[in-house]
């Protein structure tokens, strides 16, 4: 009988004696959109403060950056912006979308050309001067900020998947030289 007793306690709590209901996704959520990263080993050039740019013929600068997005299908852009200032807001000097390559990292580098021997060079007033990558996953909104998508969930709610940006600045104080 103590047998019979045992075998009866455990069927009983091996399932629940109230009814569930049970609840079944009708559809997968959508994947939530991760932030890209600037890969800043691989920052050209290596020093974020650069000085005397135009004095002894240094008179040409190259920057770059590499970026990694695990979601490989999102469309990245590379915005430069040059000495910006948020009470005068105007767009990127020059802006580049990175093709994508089905990896995380990116096959191409933004990259940004100065030659202060170009007559419109935007660095060519002595004095500091900031130049900016801007790298972004999504569409930007004033203020440089990220737009974000929402999408309404078959529960009815509202799910906001965020865009991201990421920046990196170099200082550049360019000096009366000879790159005229």
């Amino acid at each position: 009988m103590r047998w019979l007793a045992w075998v009866g306690a455990v069927c009983a709590a091996s399932g629940c004696i109230l009814p569930q209901d049970d609840i079944f996704l009708e559809e997968l959520p959508e994947r939530r959109n991760r932030p890209p990263r600037l890969v800043e080993s691989q920052t050209e050039p290596q020093a974020r403060v650069i000085q005397d740019f135009g004095a002894a013929g240094f008179c040409d600068l190259v920057f770059s950056v590499i970026v990694e997005d695990p979601d490989v299908d999102d469309r990245i852009s590379v915005k430069w912006y040059l000495d910006y200032n948020p009470q005068n807001p105007i767009g990127p000097y020059r802006e580049t979308d990175l093709s994508r390559n089905g990896q995380a990292q990116r096959g191409e580098r933004g990259t940004l050309n100065i030659n202060l021997r170009a007559a419109n060079s935007p660095l060519r007033e002595p004095g500091a001067h900031v130049v900016e990558a801007l790298v972004t996953d999504s569409r930007l909104l004033a203020n440089r900020q990220p737009e974000s998508i929402t999408h309404e969930g078959s529960d009815g709610g509202v799910i906001v998947n965020p865009g991201y940006v990421v920046t990196y600045s170099w200082f550049v104080t360019t000096v009366q030289g000879d790159c005229t």
